[in-house]
C-alpha cells in the first residue's frame, strides 16, 4: 500500500495530537507533533531569560535559535513519541500552563516559524508521516494527500485540557484555561505569518461530541479512501 502524507490542523486542545499519534501507530508512520516543537522553543526561551512575564525579548530569542534542537524519541511505555529539547526529555514540562500562556507569542514570530517549518519538512521527505499543528496543510505540506481540520467548542476544549492537567496532578483553573484557549484562538487566527486557516482541500471535523474511538474510526475511513484510489 502506498505511503502518503497526512496533515492534521485545527484549534488548540482539539485532540489533534491524540488523533495523529494513534493513526501513526496503527499505520507504522512517523509522527511529528509540530505544536510540541513550538512549545519546546517557548520552554527554551523561558529557561534562558527571554521572557519578563508575558513580554518576550524577541532579539534575544532570535540570537538563540541556532542553539535549539528538537527531536522525538519513541517511549515504549506509552507506545508514543516524546519530545526532547537539546537531548533533554521535556514532554511534561512543555504541557504546563506557563508554556501554554506564552507559546502563541513565540509561534507568531517569522524566524521561529521558518526554522520549525524547515525541520518539519525534513521529517516528511520520505512520505509515511502524520503531522499535526496549525499550518501543516497550508504551509508545511500543502501537497499532503490527506488533510484534516479539527474544531470543537472552546468550552469543550477547555474541559479536556483541564481534565488532562488534573490527571497529571497539576493545579488547574477551568476559567483560566478557557480564557487561554480563546486567547490562543485569536492569536493563531490573526498572526501575520501562517495564520490558522482551513486549507481549501481539508476535511472539516467537529469532534465536540465524538469519542476518541469514533474519531479514530472516521479518520481511518478517510485514510483508506486516499490509499485505495
Amino acid at each position: 500500500m502506498k505511503k502518503i502524507t497526512i496533515a492534521i490542523d485545527g484549534f488548540s486542545s482539539c485532540g489533534k495530537s491524540t488523533m495523529a499519534k494513534d493513526l501513526a501507530k496503527k499505520l507504522g508512520y512517523v509522527y511529528v507533533d509540530s505544536g510540541a516543537m513550538y512549545r519546546a522553543v517557548t520552554l527554551y526561551a523561558m529557561e534562558h531569560g527571554c521572557f519578563d512575564g508575558l513580554q518576550l525579548n524577541v532579539e534575544k530569542l532570535r540570537n538563540m535559535m541556532q542553539d535549539i534542537h528538537i527531536s522525538f524519541q519513541f517511549n515504549p511505555e506509552t507506545g508514543k513519541p516524546d519530545t526532547y529539547l537539546n537531548n533533554k526529555h521535556v514532554e511534561s514540562q512543555i504541557r504546563n500552563m506557563e508554556v501554554s500562556e506564552r507559546v502563541s507569542i513565540v509561534a507568531a514570530l517569522d524566524f521561529v516559524r521558518a526554522e520549525m517549518v524547515a525541520q518539519q519538512q525534513a521529517f516528511g521527505k520520505e512520505k509515511g508521516v502524520v503531522m499535526d499543528g496549525r499550518d501543516i496543510g497550508t504551509t508545511v505540506f500543502p501537497d499532503a494527500e490527506l488533510k484534516i481540520f479539527l474544531t470543537a467548542s472552546p468550552e469543550i476544549r477547555a474541559q479536556r485540557r483541564y481534565d488532562e492537567l488534573k490527571a497529571k496532578g497539576q493545579e488547574a483553573s477551568f476559567d483560566e484555561i478557557l480564557a487561554n484557549v480563546k486567547e490562543r484562538d485569536y492569536i493563531d487566527q490573526h498572526r501575520e505569518v501562517s495564520p490558522l486557516v482551513q486549507a481549501e482541500d481539508a476535511i472539516l471535523l467537529d469532534n465536540s461530541n465524538l469519542t476518541i474511538e469514533e474519531q479514530n474510526e472516521w479518520l481511518m475511513e478517510e485514510y483508506l479512501k486516499r490509499v485505495e484510489d
